[in-house]
């Protein structure tokens, strides 16, 4: 089933189709140009797990299938965003040796790769890119930056320690906190993306594409403020490496998740999302389309909603 309700800026809502009628919004003043609300006011049809539903948990993706929920069109601004920049990067697809929203498809799966080209460093093989727009935290988090604050002794013009006249630490030398930013490897989270274009890359492959290497180029979307500069993210476009993973973890990954969906919609009853599908409980709490139907679910079979 499609997503069928709008949210309001009050809190009440409306069905998409009412809204999107002239004349049909049921406030004083529309919250956006019908153009938009068009754009924002659907989600894809079920039509089988996709490279792009790594990192979204089968009972999420079962109930999207299979209730009518309710859209926030404020929720959905850079998501719109994102989809704007795919169309107008696609339109120079097939120019430069460029392939671009390429559908692909085998006997398992269907997908849309956003662009791959030539290796201009290596004859022969390409390069397969995606395209993502994050706020500065998560791209923090992709590129593995974190912190780590330590205490340094505060100098006096002679280079000697000051020391504290006062207080309950009297006699000792006053320190300040220095926070540094550091990257940690072992701190990079781009699990869903790594899954997501080593399935494009089977694709590509199997078509007689050899892939040299997988990125992602990402548009940080609060670059230049002040918020992203304290996280480390000093630009605002980033192209990040993704790891080749072996082919049999990636396929089983997906052969695994699909078959979770389709069982569901024999028996009704589907697991809940894990820790990482969602986002150690913060996506149930505010950033989830079907979480009431979530959590009617759970009541239904009488155990605790959220994460297991």
């Amino acid at each position: 089933m499609p997503a069928k309700w709008f949210k309001c800026p009050d809190e009440e809502t409306i069905p998409i189709d009412a809204c999107l009628k002239n004349g049909g919004c049921r406030m004083q003043n529309r919250c956006a140009t019908r153009p938009y609300l068009r754009l924002v006011g659907f989600d894809r049809e079920w039509k089988g797990v996709s490279p792009s539903s790594a990192g979204n948990g089968p009972r999420m993706l079962y109930l999207k299938a299979t209730v009518d929920y309710t859209i926030d069109p404020n929720d959905r601004v850079w998501a719109a965003f994102g989809t704007s920049t795919h169309e107008l990067l696609g339109m120079h697809q097939h120019q430069d040796n460029i392939l671009s929203e390429e559908r692909l498809s085998d006997g398992e799966m269907h997908g849309m790769a956003d662009v791959l080209e030539m290796d201009e460093s290596k004859p022969n093989f390409f390069i397969l890119t995606d395209y993502k727009t994050w706020g500065s935290y998560k791209v923090a988090k992709a590129l593995g930056i974190t912190t780590e604050t330590t205490e340094e002794t505060i100098l006096d013009d002679n280079g000697e320690p000051v020391i504290l006249k006062s207080g309950k630490n009297k006699g000792t030398p006053k320190t300040r906190k220095i926070t540094n930013r550091i990257i940690d490897p072992s701190s990079i989270d781009l699990r869903s993306e790594e899954l997501q274009l080593n399935r494009y890359r089977i694709f590509y492959e199997a078509y007689g594409f050899p892939v040299s290497r997988m990125q992602i180029q990402v548009v940080s979307r609060d670059g230049g403020t002040y918020i992203a500069q304290n996280r480390g993210i000093d630009r605002n476009l980033y192209i990040i490496p993704i790891r080749r993973l072996i082919n049999a973890e990636v396929l089983g990954f997906y052969r695994k998740l699909n078959s979770e969906v389709l069982e569901a919609f024999d028996t009704g009853f589907i697991r809940k999302c894990d820790t990482w599908e969602s986002w150690e409980r913060r996506r149930c709490e505010g950033w989830c389309d079907v979480s009431e139907a979530c959590k009617e679910l759970s009541h239904k079979h009488n155990e605790k909603w959220g994460i297991i």
